[in-house]
């Protein structure tokens, strides 16, 4: 019996006994069979990343061993990448029970040169196609499935050149034409296919909006998200990592105010795309490796986001001398971190915190109220104490920032 069945059945013992206005109900009416399904399918915030995986320990692709680990791992929710290939989704997905999948489809940049009639249709009809086969075939599961793309900004400024200021007309028309294409699609298939407890939704992603914000560079954010009519935001978070919370709350704020309003999508509507600070950073040392991951997601976690995704499960990047990155919750020799334990923990024990929530208030909790547990955590007390000392002196290492930039300019 999975470990979601066991759940079903101790939460069915636990309403039965309880005094709350569900506790009449059985397992065929209507409100409890919301409420389970939302337990079942709770979205606990932090997951991993699974792209491009470094190394494995099986036979097994190596996609497919890794998101076999984040299941272990304790998490829900999966990210990897198909490709240009839809039957990717559902190998990755075969027997494995995500709900919450994340997907880069499609990932690329046609229109750098401008976006052709001809290349328009060839997205729609697949985004069309892919969110249909979603709809149809896990109908009634509770799974949400976000198609989307790598980060944004490296397409749109073609050679990564963090110090263009100008993108052309082209480029930009030809960005929020794919965009919109790529949600036409899924809107149009979402409105054509019967379907119910299964939602498919289109994010696009940006990485480079403190480059906006700060200097008024043209970016993904301010030339493109504002003429988009997309469901969610995806930040790949890198650029703003050293920053305080204060700072980093600013630019999510940023991407917030450059987002356009869209009725019917759950919020909040920005979320952590990938985040991480490698073990190469901390000299592999595993402990610090933890410590400063969790300073990391506690900054970004007291912002108004939907997800926090690690970057990754199995590393996929190296150093120059060959060595893996350490951008890893199971390292090159096959051995949990001490990030992945505590994670784990906080999984374990958010299971239970959302049950017996349910328990007491008939509903499981916002998002909101989850990250104001996740913040409580043991796991996270000693990151929170070490983030409330880099923010106090943060501002003076800016400061000290400046005068050296002014002396190296005068």
């Amino acid at each position: 019996m999975n470990a979601k069945k066991l759940l079903a059945l101790f939460l069915s013992a636990m309403l039965c006994l309880s005094a709350l206005p569900l506790s009449a109900a059985s397992a065929a009416d209507p409100a409890w069979e919301k409420l389970r399904m939302e337990i079942e399918t709770y979205n606990y915030i932090i997951g991993a990343n699974d792209i491009g995986p470094g190394y494995h320990f099986t036979d097994a692709d190596p996609v497919l061993e890794a998101a076999d680990r984040i299941l272990a791992w304790g998490s829900n929710m999966v990210k990897f990448t198909a490709g240009s290939n839809p039957g990717r989704v559902f190998e990755v997905l075969g027997g494995r029970d995500f709900d919450y999948v994340f997907v880069w489809f499609r990932s690329g940049a046609p229109f750098l040169d401008g976006y052709s009639d001809e290349e328009a249709q060839a997205d729609y009809d697949a985004f069309y196609a892919l969110t249909a086969r979603l709809l149809r075939t896990y109908n009634g599961t509770g799974k949400t499935f976000y198609l989307g793309h790598w980060e944004g900004d490296w397409y749109y400024l073609d050679g990564y050149d963090t110090g263009k200021q100008k993108v052309d007309d082209v480029a930009t028309e030809g960005m929020i034409a794919w965009i919109n294409t790529r949600q036409r699609a899924v809107d149009d298939a979402k409105r054509d296919v019967p379907h119910a407890d299964v939602d498919v939704w289109n994010y696009l992603e940006v990485n480079r909006p403190t480059d906006a914000m700060n200097k008024g560079y043209d970016r993904v954010v301010n030339r493109v998200l504002p003429y988009t009519n997309v469901d969610y935001v995806s930040y790949s978070a890198y650029d703003s990592k050293g920053g305080s919370t204060r700072a980093i709350k600013k630019v999510i704020d940023y991407i917030y105010e450059n987002l356009p309003e869209k009725s019917g999508v759950p919020q909040p509507r920005v979320f952590v795309g990938e985040i991480a600070e490698p073990a190469s950073s901390y000299d592999y040392n595993d402990l610090r490796h933890c410590e400063g991951n969790l300073r990391l997601m506690v900054k970004y976690l007291s912002c108004d986001v939907r997800f926090c995704l690690y970057w990754e499960m199995y590393c996929n990047g190296t150093t120059d001398d060959g060595r893996s990155k350490g951008f890893w919750l199971v390292d090159s020799d096959g051995n949990e971190t001490l990030l992945y334990k505590k994670l784990q923990r906080v999984f374990s024990d958010g299971r239970e915190y959302v049950e017996r929530f349910a328990e007491r208030n008939g509903r499981v909790p916002t998002e909101r109220e989850y990250r104001a547990f996740l913040l409580s955590h043991p796991a996270f007390a000693a990151a929170r104490v070490g983030v409330f000392f880099e923010d106090l002196v943060y501002p003076f290492k800016q400061l000290v920032k400046k005068l050296g930039d002014l002396f190296q300019t005068a």
